[in-house]
């Protein structure tokens, strides 16, 4: 059977972000190995019972934090997900404060054909952080980046955040000068969102923000990381050459992937008139606990289920592919949607390429050199760069 892709969701921090609205809970002790045991009876029950019999393409270890796990948590997860065939790629997730010298040697050893450490930054503002509630300072921060600096020799990937509150431009400009010198193979750049119900959004009108301001930085970052070598692939995203995240183009690209773990999401599409389904584990750690600890998997699994019928598998296959600049293949849009109408596989017509959306969003100033339009035979590919990703949710409001 084809290999899928392997989320892996550690639902557990020190203190919770205030613009975070990921699930996870406060820890303010060790992970409990009874969670760790269910996510590893997890992982044999997809494995022997219904996919990735041959091994996980990818595998990606999110959180919450997982760099609260023991080393010995880590590399039992590691070595349950990368049997019986090495992946093509792992990342793990930490926070500066957390890592130490021994998750390092603990990832490693993982046989990943890629190796790469997500290490959350973003800020070297001691205002900023504080405003948002981190935990980890920039003495932390440095701390860190100077051990992975002396002790990992595989792919390092930082995230930064532009518009915190309390955080002028040059002082955020500063924080990604520095996180460059660092030479990192992959930087996920993001512009702060309020999401409701988050602390963050019910603090900020009492804060120093300014949502244009966000924007200014978030430009001006992409600038300097463009300067220094990086290659923008995705709306947040930037790498050296070569160095694209896989497993989040199998998010983008419509790929089947398991999510394992409390609160984790699972996707498996069907692109047919027989629905593909979502799955989000609940969010009760308890009750996925005792479910998993007894090994089986069987029974009514602890989890809600979605129906993708093929109009929304259509409606994503836009949303997410064109957030790539890889963009989305008439060809791959004929095959996966004939049966859809009104369109029925016309991704032309679809997108509006004569006199629709595409040809007066690509009229626009400026736009023109962003709406890459490139032809080969019979298939034509379609993508956005530059100035036309950061409209990319005006264009698909406006689409027939």
């Amino acid at each position: 059977m084809q290999a899928k892709s392997l989320y892996v969701h550690i639902p557990f921090c020190r203190h919770k972000c205030a613009y975070c609205d990921f699930f996870s809970i406060p820890c303010r002790s060790a992970i409990p190995d009874a969670y760790i045991d269910s996510l590893l009876n997890e992982i044999s029950f997809y494995r022997r019972k219904r996919f990735s019999a041959d091994g996980f393409k990818t595998v990606y270890l999110g959180g919450g934090t997982p760099s609260l796990l023991s080393p010995n948590q880590l590399s039992r997860i590691l070595g349950a997900a990368c049997i019986p065939a090495p992946p093509e790629e792992v990342t793990v997730e930490v926070n500066p404060e957390s890592l130490s010298e021994a998750h390092l040697e603990a990832f490693a050893s993982c046989p990943a054909k890629r190796r790469r450490l997500s290490v959350g930054i973003q800020s070297l503002t001691p205002s900023a952080l504080e405003s948002v509630g981190r935990v980890c300072g920039p003495k932390e921060a440095r701390e860190a980046l100077s051990l992975i600096r002396q002790h990992w020799p595989f792919e390092l990937c930082l995230d930064l955040i532009a518009g915190l509150p309390c955080q002028s431009g040059t002082e955020f400009k500063d924080s990604l000068t520095e996180c460059i010198s660092y030479r990192p193979d992959h930087l996920s750049l993001y512009s702060l969102t309020l999401e409701e119900g988050t602390p963050l959004y019910r603090s900020i009108e009492g804060m120093d923000w300014d949502g244009d301001e966000a924007d200014r930085q978030w430009l001006e970052g992409k600038g300097l990381l463009e300067a220094a070598g990086y290659v923008q692939y995705e709306v947040s995203n930037f790498c050296r050459k070569g160095r694209e995240s896989l497993h989040n183009m199998a998010y983008w690209k419509q790929e089947d992937y398991i999510g394992i773990g409390s609160g984790a999401t699972g996707s498996l599409y069907s692109f047919s008139d027989e629905a593909g389904i979502r799955w989000t584990n609940t969010r009760d750690i308890a009750v996925y606990t005792d479910f998993w600890h007894s090994g089986n998997g069987e029974g009514s699994i602890p989890r809600e289920l979605e129906r993708l019928d093929l109009a929304i598998e259509e409606e994503e296959f836009l949303m997410m592919g064109l957030r790539s600049t890889h963009g989305i293949n008439s060809a791959e849009y004929r095959r996966r949607f004939s049966k859809l109408a009104p369109w029925k596989g016309n991704l032309e017509q679809r997108l509006g390429v004569t006199g629709g959306a595409w040809d007066r969003f690509s009229s626009l100033e400026g736009m023109a050199a962003c709406c890459i339009t490139e032809k080969e035979g019979e298939e034509t590919n379609y993508s956005f760069t530059g100035q036309a990703l950061a409209f990319l949710n005006t264009f698909l409001r406006h689409l027939t």
